[in-house]
C-alpha cells in the first residue's frame, strides 16, 4: 500500500519552490501519495509540480478547519518544513508521524550580529528539506535536480528576451533600479521583459526601468504559470536573491543573480554550475541581515553598490 505524506510549507515563493527537489526525489519511487498544504495564494505554484496529488489551502482564516481536514486523511507522514507556530497547530493531536525542518535561526543570528560563522558547513536549504525524509527513501541521494513544471499559459513575445526581474522584498536584496538601468542602456540589442509583483516597491522600479524601447513591463500582469512560462522561453534570467531565482534554477535556465545583504551560508544560494554569482564576498559588515532590511544599516550600500553587472551574453 502506498504511503501517504503530507507536505507543510504555507509560504513563501521561493521557499516553496526549494521543495521541489524533495518533491522529485519523491516522485522517483512509486510508492508514495504526496499532498501539499499551502497558503492559497501559492496553490498553483504547487500544482504546477507533477508530484503533487492533493493541494490544501490555508486562507488565512480556515486553520482549525484545515487541521481537522489533514486528520481526517490519516496521513502516514506529515513533513513540516515550515516550523512555524501554524504548521505547529496543524500536526496537533494526530497519530502520524511527524518530522520537522530545522531552521537554525540561532546560527544564522549569530553570524549577523557577531560575525562568528556558525552556519559554514550547514547545507542548503533544498537539502535540509531532503534529509528529513532519508531514512524513509529507497533511492535516497542528495541531488540538486531540476522540475518539469507544468505551465497552461501562453504570452505572445515574438522575439528573444532576457527576463529581468529587478526587484525583491527587501532593500538590502536588491540590486539600484539606477544600475539596471545602466545595463539595459548598455546592452541594446538585447529585449528586456520585466517582471514583478503588483506591490508599489515593484512597480516603482520596473516603471523607472521602462523607458526603452528594448523593455517590455509585466510587473503585476501575470500569475504564477504565466511566470513559469516566461522563464522557460526566456534566453536567460537575471535576479537578485529572491524567488525568481529559485524558479528560474529549477527549470534549469542561465542565471545571473546579485547577492548584497545575505550570504551562502543562509542555504539559498544557487546550486547549478551555470549560474553566475555577483557578490561582494570580503565586506566586512556583510551579511547585515538574514532576511534583507529595508535600508543600509552603514548607508553606504556597498554590498550591491560595488557590483557590476556583466552578462557577457547577448539575447537578439
Amino acid at each position: 500500500m502506498k504511503k501517504k505524506i503530507l507536505i507543510l510549507r504555507l509560504s513563501s515563493f521561493g521557499d516553496i519552490i526549494l521543495t521541489f527537489p524533495l518533491l522529485n526525489l519523491l516522485m522517483e519511487e512509486s510508492d508514495f501519495v504526496i499532498d501539499f498544504a499551502v497558503k492559497a495564494e501559492y496553490s498553483s505554484l504547487v500544482k504546477s509540480h507533477n508530484a503533487v496529488n492533493e493541494v490544501l489551502v490555508y486562507n488565512g482564516d480556515n486553520l482549525n478547519s484545515l487541521r481537522k481536514e489533514i486528520k481526517s486523511k490519516k496521513y502516514d507522514y506529515i513533513l513540516d518544513l515550515h516550523n512555524n507556530f501554524r504548521t505547529i497547530f496543524l500536526k496537533l493531536f494526530h497519530k502520524s508521524k511527524v518530522v520537522t525542518f530545522r531552521k537554525d535561526s540561532f546560527k544564522k543570528i549569530f553570524l549577523v550580529l557577531f560575525k562568528i560563522n556558525l552556519p559554514k558547513n550547514s547545507p542548503p536549504v533544498y537539502l535540509k528539506y531532503i534529509r528529513t525524509l532519508k531514512k524513509i527513501i529507497n533511492n535516497y541521494h542528495e541531488d540538486f535536480t531540476v522540475s518539469n513544471l507544468r505551465s497552461d499559459s501562453f504570452i505572445e513575445i515574438k522575439k528573444p528576451f532576457v527576463l529581468l526581474a529587478p526587484s525583491s522584498k527587501h532593500f538590502t536584496k536588491t540590486y539600484p533600479k539606477e544600475k539596471y538601468l545602466q545595463y539595459i542602456k548598455s546592452n541594446p540589442n538585447s529585449f528586456f521583459v520585466l517582471t514583478g509583483s503588483g506591490s508599489v516597491e515593484d512597480l516603482n522600479i520596473c516603471n523607472f526601468l521602462d523607458e526603452f524601447p528594448n523593455t517590455l513591463n509585466l510587473a503585476g500582469k501575470t500569475n504564477f504559470l504565466e511566470l513559469i512560462f516566461l522563464v522557460k522561453n526566456s534566453g536567460m534570467v537575471i535576479c537578485n536573491d529572491s524567488g525568481i531565482l529559485h524558479l528560474a534554477e529549477a527549470l534549469n535556465k542561465k542565471v545571473f543573480v546579485t547577492f548584497g545583504s545575505t550570504v551562502k551560508e543562509f542555504g539559498f544560494f544557487p546550486q547549478l554550475k551555470s549560474t553566475t554569482i555577483f557578490e561582494i564576498e570580503k565586506l566586512k559588515c556583510r551579511p547585515c541581515s538574514h532576511i534583507g532590511r529595508d535600508r543600509c544599516p552603514k548607508t553606504h550600500f556597498k554590498c550591491m553598490n560595488n557590483i557590476i553587472l556583466k552578462t557577457n551574453e547577448n539575447i537578439s
